[in-house]
């Protein structure tokens, strides 16, 4: 007996589409699926990549995609979008070659035209330049900005260095977080090392962010940040700048700290 082959659909959201909220995985749920109603088909699986960028070809769910197809148990793919496949031209026409020798018909929700004839290969591949070029505009645009507002004495974004909080719109000093900074600065001075200064601070009850215990790789990270610590200096790339009023080591670290705020 001939196997009945799976319609099923492909969805990807990056880091940076999560935090946007805009194109979420939900969405695009909804978006195959109403395409598949529409079309009268049954979307029987969806395969689900989160927080997984465009460029990157090794996917987990996409290995188990490929893999089943590699099987035959898939005969129709529905991508809510082309660039969910996506964002770099030589890997999404790499797998829709695979997709074609395998027998698998890709249908793209947004471009409901689209039956993998001449005209629409070429239409898919134009469209796949021009995601491809939008995604470096703004990897460009967010590395400029970035860059911006280490100049200005700023973090460049995302999750703050241990010592460091927000209030509000402010970046000031985490008191508590401060204190064990200085206390894992004070235990190098005394020639501890990392794996014994982690275990100093476990063995005290001490714990990270998470509630998880102190590793040599933490303790390696804040003391490789001395200049951040010490003298306020920050860096992204190869630009750096300086920030004011927070400094949470003196210049002698066994003298008193000099606190304050500044704008996120």
């Amino acid at each position: 007996m001939r196997q009945k082959k799976m319609v099923v659909a492909y969805c990807r959201v990056s880091t940076l589409e999560q935090k946007k909220k805009g194109y979420g995985i939900n969405i695009q749920i909804r978006d195959a699926s109403l395409f598949a109603e529409r079309n009268g088909l049954l979307v029987e699986r969806f395969y689900k990549d989160e927080a997984v960028s465009g460029v990157k070809e090794d996917r987990k769910e996409l290995r188990r995609l490929m893999k089943a197809c590699n099987k035959g148990k898939i005969g129709v793919l529905i991508l809510p979008s082309l660039d969910r496949l996506s964002r770099e031209v030589r890997i999404s026409e790499n797998l829709f070659y695979e997709f074609k020798k395998l027998g698998v018909k890709v249908l793209i929700a947004d471009m409901p035209q689209y039956n993998g004839e001449s005209k629409d290969v070429l239409m898919r591949q134009i469209l796949a330049a021009v995601a491809e070029e939008n995604r470096r505009g703004i990897i460009e645009r967010l590395l400029k900005g970035r860059q911006e507002r280490v100049r200005k004495g700023r973090f460049p974004g995302g999750n703050l260095p241990y010592g460091y909080m927000r209030d509000n719109k402010r970046v000031v000093i985490n008191p508590s977080e401060a204190e064990l900074i200085r206390m894992i600065f004070s235990l190098e001075v005394d020639g501890y090392k990392g794996q014994k200064i982690a275990d100093e601070l476990n063995s005290r009850g001490y714990a990270l962010r998470n509630g998880r215990n102190w590793t040599q790789r933490q303790i390696c990270r804040i003391l490789h940040r001395k200049d951040l610590y010490q003298h306020g200096l920050i860096h992204y790339g190869e630009t750096f700048g300086e920030i004011e009023n927070q400094v949470i080591l003196a210049k002698n670290i066994d003298e008193s700290i000099v606190s304050g705020g500044a704008h996120s």
